[in-house]
């Protein structure tokens, strides 16, 4: 028998089953034991059979395609045995990176292309691109920048998305990687090689030091000549003494050629110390890693590896099984050992505040203690946990939530900038605030996923000097926030004003149930960064009203779907169902309990209700075994175990029910086990990937289930919307909520409790709310919207929905936030309803967002100032102009951005209010008042009737010609006078 519990742990868990029935299968099929086979000639003469059985003529197609399936299982049988590939889990992923490296190279004069062509890959796979520096497109980057894009704290799933991506535009042969264990990422605050331009730090020549070293890298590690060495050496120093580089530089040289290089990341030379690798050689290479190694230093210390690698006793052989066995073993807990002071973020050469003790004791006196008791309880709190913490820590320690703390580090931050008037550090296009007064560093595996705050040391010398024994850390009840935003809020203004960008703002304050004063003051990105988590997590949802927007896409419709009838995917028929909109699944997922009971049945968060017929309908041999056994079964075995693009369903049909069962169901997916047409006789929930056992004689694709209830006979069809199940043996119930489920589920096991613990807030966001037939969209939840018929409110309501007869009402922890552009239509003529069951807050143009703000002299607060008076005047206050259209002229303050704002935005949304009354527009801009021509936006010319028509008299009166005048956009003097 062959060693199938080892042989499933090398090949992995997804192939695991896979791999190991196939190989049962031909020792059933052959009659061998693999294990002797090996041992008598390494499976040669098993393996030759098999391959020869696969060119008979005599066996039907399934028969054909299962020895072809024995036979690659056999071989990667045979090289687990025999050693000659590695382990699923130490290095696919090699021969990638390689090859990318080598596709790079060539664009080490090309960067314009490579840029462009990476922007467009992202574009392509629907995600935003990372080559920004602020809010603009970079224009170089260098080798190891583009590896980190990919190689970072980023989930795996987007990790292969990304990959793929560059296989196909750069046309990279090798297996997309498989695994990703081992592989050194980098810290998401530093995910560059560089400093962004305008920063001091910025070297001229920093990005090209990086290509070159790039290069000379690969040749060395290619060649090992000591010409390619002494090269190698040559470019590494100076591209060690650049900004932000430090161990990362050890990190991309791994990445492009593991082989070669060592990585010495964080987690490898904690392993290094631990002693475990090749002792005592690398415990002595640890000594030398107190500071990154010099260019001679870090070729020596390979050289050294190596030779301890090629002894006989070392159980590792080269620098991949190092990273990789590095991390297994620092994902263990390992004993607290105080960090270096350069383990912190930032050091005081990338940013020192140069603030001393009696500089932090008045601020701390002056600011901080008698105006901000939040900051000063989480100081309290961190100086009992020695001065630093991370914000986890200090919610579980002293109550409170993570975002408290993280607010209170931003805030407390951005005051100090403001009262010291220090400029700080930018990295990833956000200004980290918080490293005024303190340091930190990511701590956790795979690089951290929690960020440790250390106090800075002046600030904990005055903090030390303060009376602060009035100050408790606890966070007590009666301290426990509550968010000040309604539940309903609408954001009204004219256009660019920020109402969608402080939708934003205002969603964070309601899931982090904080005050919208506590989130402004944190950095914006920061805060942008939480509010798309929350979307991930179905927290947040964003919708636009539009003419045509109606209550079935609102709330609940009749749609038609095509249904598969019988088991050849050829008798579709059309049939109508009840399909919830976007707001009534909206709420359903706000008011869904968490658990049933005391049990956890692994329900994911946002699940798919499968139908499931065992072997059909009614009492049978397959039911009863699935029930018993805890799993599902299917048919279609003539198409053997796996199923591709290439499979041909002409004959026996299934290829929508194959599809769903093993790659559309997941883990956490529930399944009603059909019974008849109307009911049910059980309920579970997935457990298990799609397996084939070759035991069975019929109905071998198997899923492993959890049953919750079962031996129950449930009507489902007013659940289903009044439809009756179908013949297929699986597909969804889209008209069934996991609300019902529950509902279910506490009907037949009555000791189960629905529980729902403290309700988390969730947000639902309508851009353009103005711009829809509110009737017709919230038909009769236009009642249920009012804070107090909410569910869950003592005089809470629900209505029964005209198409699923449901009863329905929207739960008091869903918030709806609405943004309305006064100059699309106006709030005096809004839905008389909607304005009694909103708070309106108004969203006026706010030129002091723009002060500082200059072009060549013309200060651009001043001119919007000056611009909305006469609108005002001439039209009204809800048909200024907002101040988001200057706002890139804060970090672009160039006539040429200024002159493109006027082009594309300001001019057009003139002609828009005034509808083309070019006298009123040249008020506004000042053109009148203009004795040059040329400063002029629009000049006027008097119409010569004789000169166009002769000395006929066609009865107009005198009239001005009007034209826009390209050349003032580009002169200064043209704002200058406005």
């Amino acid at each position: 028998m062959f060693d199938r519990e080892q042989f499933y742990a090398y090949v992995g868990d997804k192939s695991g089953s896979s791999y190991c029935s196939g190989l049962a299968r031909a020792e059933r099929t052959y009659s061998v034991d693999i294990n002797e086979e090996y041992g008598r000639d390494q499976c040669a003469d098993l393996l030759a059979r098999i391959e020869a059985d696969k060119k008979r003529n005599d066996l039907d197609p399934a028969e054909i395609k299962s020895r072809s399936d024995m036979a690659s299982h056999l071989k990667r049988y045979i090289a687990y045995k025999s050693g000659a590939v590695q382990s699923v889990h130490s290095g696919t992923w090699v021969p990638f990176y390689m090859e990318f490296a080598d596709a790079l190279l060539p664009f080490i004069n090309k960067r314009d292309e490579l840029l462009e062509r990476l922007n467009k890959m992202f574009q392509s796979i629907g995600m935003p691109s990372p080559f920004r520096e602020k809010d603009k497109p970079m224009d170089d980057v260098d080798p190891f920048s583009v590896f980190g894009c990919f190689n970072k704290g980023i989930s795996n799933e987007n990790r292969i998305r990304i990959i793929t991506a560059i296989a196909k535009e750069f046309g990279i042969k090798a297996a997309i990687p498989s695994d990703f264990d081992g592989i050194p990422v980098l810290n998401n605050m530093r995910a560059y090689f560089f400093a962004f331009k305008g920063d001091p730090h910025r070297g001229e020549h920093d990005i090209d030091n990086l290509w070159q070293l790039f290069r000379f890298a690969l040749n060395y590690a290619d060649n090992s000549s000591e010409q390619d060495r002494s090269y190698f050496e040559i470019h590494y120093d100076p591209v060690l003494k650049q900004s932000i580089i430090r161990w990362n530089i050890t990190m991309g040289l791994f990445w492009i050629r593991p082989y070669a290089y060592i990585n010495l990341d964080e987690r490898n030379r904690k392993y290094l110390a631990m002693g475990q690798a090749f002792p005592p050689v690398d415990i002595v290479i640890s000594e030398k890693l107190k500071k990154v190694p010099s260019a001679v230093e870090y070729t020596r210390i390979i050289d050294e590896c190596k030779a301890a690698m090629e002894h006989p006793n070392c159980s590792i052989r080269n620098f991949v099984e190092l990273s990789n066995a590095a991390w297994r073993a620092t994902t263990a807990v390992q004993p607290a050992q105080p960090p270096a002071d350069d383990e912190y973020w930032p050091s005081l050469e990338e940013f020192d505040p140069k603030l001393s003790k009696d500089d932090w004791k008045k601020y701390i006196l002056e600011v901080e203690l008698p105006h901000h008791p939040d900051p000063m309880k989480m100081l309290k709190g961190m100086m009992l946990l020695g001065g630093e913490a991370t914000c986890k820590k200090l919610a579980d320690v002293y109550g409170g939530t993570y975002n408290r703390y993280v607010g209170c580090t931003a805030s407390f931050g951005r005051r100090a900038k403001k009262y010291f008037h220090l400029d700080t550090h930018t990295t990833d296009e956000r200004d980290r605030v918080y490293i005024i007064p303190f340091q930190g560093r990511w701590i956790g595996a795979e690089g951290g996923n929690n960020y440790s705050y250390r106090i800075r040391p002046e600030l904990m010398e005055a903090l030390q000097e303060i009376d602060l024994s009035g100050i408790s850390p606890y966070v007590t009840e009666d301290e426990k926030p509550m968010t000040d935003v309604r539940l309903n809020t609408i954001l009204y203004g004219p256009p660019g004003t920020g109402k969608t960008y402080h939708t934003v703002i205002y969603a964070v304050a309601i899931i982090e149930n904080r005050t919208l004063a506590s989130v402004t003051e944190e950095d914006y990105n920061a805060v942008l960064e939480r509010y798309n988590e929350y979307k991930e997590q179905g927290r947040i949802e964003f919708t636009t009203f539009h003419q045509s927007f109606g209550y079935e896409e609102f709330i609940e419709g009749i749609r038609p779907t095509v249904t598969v009838e019988d088991e050849t995917d050829n008798g579709g028929d059309v049939r109508y169902s009840v399909q919830s909109g976007i707001f009534k699944r909206f709420c359903e997922r706000a008011e869904r309990p968490t658990n049933v009971g005391t049990s956890d049945y692994g329900i994911n968060d946002n699940p798919t209700i499968w139908k499931v017929s065992l072997d059909g309908t009614g009492d049978n041999p397959i039911r009863t075994e699935c029930l018993q056994k805890g799993h599902i079964r299917i048919a279609w075995d003539e198409y053997g175990e796996i199923i591709t693009d290439t499979t041909d369903f002409s004959k026996h049909g299934g290829r929508v029910v194959l599809n769903a069962f093993i790659n559309n169901m997941q883990i956490g997916d529930i399944v009603f086990s059909c019974y008849s047409a109307s009911t049910i006789d059980a309920i579970g929930v997935v457990t298990g990937d799609y397996e084939w056992h070759d035991e069975y004689p019929r109905l071998k694709r198997l899923r492993k289930v959890k049953w919750i209830v079962k031996g129950i006979q449930e009507n489902i069809v007013s659940l289903n919307g009044g439809t009756a199940m179908t013949l297929a043996s699986v597909y969804r119930l889209n008209n069934i909520s996991l609300t019902d489920v529950y509902q279910l589920i506490e009907k037949h096991r009555p000791t189960a409790t629905l529980v729902q613990p403290e309700k988390k807030n969730y947000v639902f966001i309508i851009d353009e709310i103005n711009r829809g037939n509110i009737s017709k969209i919230f038909g009769e939840l236009i009642t249920l919207l009012e804070e107090s018929k909410r569910v869950g409110k003592p005089e809470g309501m629900t209505a029964r929905l005209p198409y699923s007869q449901k009863p329905f009402g929207v739960p008091d922890n869903v918030y709806i936030i609405g943004t309305m552009n006064t100059a699309d239509r106006s709030i005096a003529v809004i839905d008389t309803a909607l304005r009694r069951r909103f708070l309106f807050r108004e969203m006026q143009p706010d030129a002091q967002v723009l002060d500082g703000a200059t072009v060549e002299g013309v200060s651009i607060s001043d001119m919007l100032n000056r611009m909305n008076k006469r609108i005002a005047v001439l039209y009204d206050r809800e048909h200024t102009i907002g101040h988001a259209y200057f706002i890139k002229l804060k970090d672009n303050s160039t006539v040429e951005m200024l002159a493109e704002i006027f082009r594309n935005n300001i001019i057009p949304l003139l002609q828009e209010y005034f509808y083309e009354d070019y006298e009123k527009i040249r008020l506004v801009l000042g053109d009148s008042r203009k004795t040059d021509i040329s400063t002029q936006f629009i000049t006027v010319h008097e119409n010569d009737y004789v000169d166009l028509f002769g000395s006929t008299d066609i009865g107009l009166d005198e009239s001005n010609a009007y034209e826009i005048n390209d050349e003032a956009f580009e002169n200064i003097d043209s704002y200058r006078t406005i």
